[in-house]
């Protein structure tokens, strides 16, 4: 069969390139036995390395870790991991590959970039049928769904309290697993949080400005995405908070949209909803900026922490949208993975970003992207807890390329290697009550890998020099993890990717 033909018919992702490499499916990994051998464990919970260890994997779990040649290899296919440094899994904890523009292609670039788990942030009723009937993803070569929400609570579905309590319901009805919010009203914030609180489904995503950030986390708000976004955190760190507020609380009210978003709205809205961004806005912005208070952002940080709220930053994303019209994005190599008329239209938004945003404009978004980032280390050294997230599905963040792009903006921000790794392991563990099975390298845990050539403790750029991947028990190799890459590339260029048009889309980063 040729390459073109192979591609089409779809089926494994990575299939029609790799067949006979010996790489197992993560379908077929149960029936298989793994054995790692001299490769150095990384301890996510302090970062203490304990070298020269043999890892068996049977049955897509870790069964038994103990010296290098302690273990009999038996029937288990041996990995000379000399020289190696081994730890959990990365998972995007913010992204959307099911509805980006090729969920098969962001799918596979995300196990290939060694993200073994995402959280699919938003979805539609349908896609919550498909998961309860097991043909949500098809493919083999993928990363676990870890959990997913519904459609996102936003003003077209939530127009007010009760129409939120009764979107709610429907959606713990369906079987979601959280609630996903972005811009709404207060009253109807609260409401909506009230419910899911009763219903324990656990509530997260955006702040509307409008929303104070210490009332919602009082109340209960489990994550915030974004640093906010924009400055609905940063008002929290103002010392004209009461004064701002104040204002805001006397401008005539925007009328909730009429229905549902349009399909321009929604592809303005993935790609950088901050085109669009009302005048009086960038002033709030600018004086926002002017009266940050390190001892208020403290304050703010404790608040989180006595109310167990935690952060996604998103950094990457953050950067996107208020820094939109950079050339980097264009410029970027690994565009050749998305879908042309993807980026055709990020492009376009670009473009628009740069017309329609006055120069002195940006130059406050970038201002408050600088703060914002500014936030993350403090907050981190407070003990907020935090998780990394990609934002795939927004303008020019690709998939699984983008979290490693996190991972760098996050060491950029001050955290430590360690602090990232954790990020992106133990933490949502944590965060899900999902220690038993992931979060670190354990007996009994799920054989979810990522194997580094160099010590992530020592540097975050080690995060990227990705040696091996093994998924549910299933070994991935560098080779293997390459032709992935490039089949993604191939579909691209045949045209045999997803359109923008075809997408199960939603109104999810319309904030």
């Amino acid at each position: 069969m040729n390459r073109r033909r192979a591609l089409a018919l779809g089926g494994s992702v990575a299939g029609s390139l790799i067949a006979g490499t010996g790489r197992a499916s993560a379908q077929s990994a149960a029936k298989q036995r793994l054995l790692l051998n001299g490769v150095t464990i990384v301890d996510t919970h302090d970062g203490t390395l304990s070298p020269n260890m043999a890892i068996l994997i049977d049955g897509g779990k870790i069964v038994k870790i103990a010296p290098a040649q302690s273990i009999a290899a038996g029937n288990a296919r041996t990995v000379n991991a000399r020289g190696k440094f081994v730890v959990p899994g990365f998972n995007d904890y913010h992204a959307h590959p099911l509805s980006s523009s090729d969920p098969e292609g962001s799918l596979t670039l995300m196990l290939a970039n060694g993200v073994t788990g995402f959280r699919e942030m938003a979805s539609q009723p349908e896609t919550l049928v498909a998961r309860a009937n097991d043909t949500l993803m098809p493919w083999t070569d993928v990363p676990e769904l870890l959990e997913i929400a519904s459609t996102t609570l936003a003003g077209s579905n939530a127009r007010t309290p009760e129409i939120a309590v009764a979107e709610v319901q429907k959606q713990k009805a369906l079987g979601a697993d959280f609630i996903k919010v972005i811009d709404t009203r207060p009253e109807v914030f609260f409401a909506a949080l009230a419910e899911s609180t009763r219903l324990k489904l656990r509530f997260m995503g955006h702040l509307s400005p409008s929303v104070n950030v210490r009332d919602a986390a009082t109340a209960g708000m489990r994550s915030i995405e974004h640093m906010g976004p924009r400055d609905s955190i940063l008002l929290g760190c103002s010392t004209d908070e009461a004064a701002l507020r104040a204002i805001m609380a006397q401008a005539a009210p925007k009328p909730p949209p009429a229905g549902p978003p349009t399909l321009a709205d929604i592809k303005r809205g993935l790609a950088n909803p901050v085109v669009g961004t009302d005048p009086s806005d960038f002033v709030r912005f600018q004086r926002v900026i002017d009266t940050f208070s390190a001892a208020r952002r403290d304050d703010l940080a404790a608040h989180f922490v006595a109310a167990g709220t935690w952060q996604v930053p998103t950094l990457i994303r953050v950067r996107t949208m208020e820094i939109g019209e950079d050339p980097i994005y264009r410029n970027d190599p690994n565009l050749r993975y998305v879908p042309q008329a993807t980026v055709a239209m990020w492009e376009d938004v670009s473009k628009q970003f740069a017309a329609s945003i006055p120069v002195s404009s940006r130059a406050t978004l970038k201002n408050l992207y600088a703060l914002q980032t500014t936030l993350v280390k403090p907050f981190h050294d407070a003990g907020v807890q935090m998780m990394a997230g990609s934002d795939l599905g927004g303008g020019f963040v690709v998939a699984g390329f983008g979290l490693h792009h996190e991972f760098d903006l996050l060491a950029q921000a001050g955290l430590s290697p360690l602090a990232v790794l954790q990020m992106t392991t133990l933490n949502g563990a944590k965060f899900l009550g999902r220690e038993a099975t992931m979060g670190s390298v354990a007996e009994g845990k799920n054989a979810d890998l990522v194997l580094l050539d160099a010590n992530p403790i020592a540097s975050v750029a080690n995060l990227h020099r990705i040696s091996a991947v093994v998924r549910a028990g299933a070994y991935y190799s560098g080779d293997v993890l390459a032709a992935m890459k490039e089949q993604t590339a191939t579909r691209v260029a045949a045209g045999l990717a997803s359109a923008p048009n075809a997408l199960p889309l939603c109104a999810c980063c319309l904030a």
